[in-house]
């Protein structure tokens, strides 16, 4: 089982070996409030595609030109 530390850290680090790890340096990870902007922005971007998608698939249904594609030249 791994170490509490291991659970805790940042998983934005590449997975290093030992040698690796102890010549890091402690600036090498993320900040939190980056993480958590980041994420933010992520989870947003995401809520708003699935209701727009939402809100697509509900006109369709709702109104029944949009239903065929056809051309007209």
């Amino acid at each position: 089982m791994p170490d509490t530390f291991s659970l805790i850290k940042n998983r934005t680090e590449p997975r290093l070996g030992q040698l690796e790890r102890t010549l890091a340096t402690e600036g090498s990870a993320r900040p939190a409030w980056v993480i958590a902007i980041l994420a933010s922005v992520l989870i947003f971007t995401t809520v708003v595609d699935v209701l727009g998608n939402l809100l697509v698939i509900i006109s369709v249904f709702r109104n029944r030109k949009l239903r065929n594609s056809v051309l007209k030249n």
